[in-house]
């Protein structure tokens, strides 16, 4: 199987993939680019992946939202955490924009249902072990959150919300729900993009 090179990957490169992506579905699907973004939809009806919700096993002190199955094409949702998914707006998207990002970045190539690294028949669940030397999933991990966010919640599309100051945490939460993200993936991303100001 032919690898693909792991890196830590430049913000930029981030921006430029999720735009990328975003652009090629508004044309696909004739989408007005807007918040929140159909994550959802794009994983499924623009990259054909299935969305599956299913019980899946924890190690001790690990927590697993969810896992990409690059055989079955399948991102599989943990069911232990449909709570949280029910209760809470941006988990489950985020999730499935992290897996994503596996699938975008880690595949050798798309077509073959494969990962570099992981047998065809395997499954990968994204956690990170703490301890020891930085290993190329660590790498991986930290690129497809990355990229989450810069899905979840594209740059310009951010900006052209925000034209002044959030008056409360209040109007602040408000727009984190609207936009479909975590107000946690909210506020890192104005951090990101240099608009911490934005904050109340």
């Amino acid at each position: 199987m032919t690898s693909r090179k792991t890196w830590p990957r430049a913000q930029a490169a981030h921006e430029d993939e999720a735009n990328r992506i975003l652009a090629r579905y508004a044309s696909f699907c004739a989408w007005t680019p807007c918040l929140p973004v159909p994550v959802e939809h794009i994983v499924e009806g623009y990259y054909g992946l299935t969305i599956l919700c299913e019980q899946l096993d924890e190690p001790p002190g690990q927590t697993i939202l969810g896992a990409l199955s690059p055989q079955d094409k399948a991102i599989r949702l943990n069911e232990r955490h449909i709570d949280l998914f029910d209760r809470c707006i941006g988990p489950e998207t985020f999730t499935l924009a992290h897996e994503l990002g596996h699938w975008v970045y880690d595949a050798v190539d798309p077509a073959q249902g494969q990962l570099f690294g992981v047998s065809a028949d395997g499954v990968v669940f994204c956690r990170r072990v703490d301890g020891g030397q930085t290993t190329d999933w660590d790498i991986r991990e930290v690129n497809a959150n990355k990229f989450a966010a810069c899905l979840v919640l594209p740059a310009e599309l951010v900006r052209k919300q925000i034209k002044s100051q959030f008056d409360s945490w209040r109007a602040f939460e408000a727009a984190a729900r609207d936009w479909g993200a975590s107000q946690s993936t909210l506020k890192i991303r104005l951090q990101t993009l240099d608009l911490e100001w934005c904050l109340p």
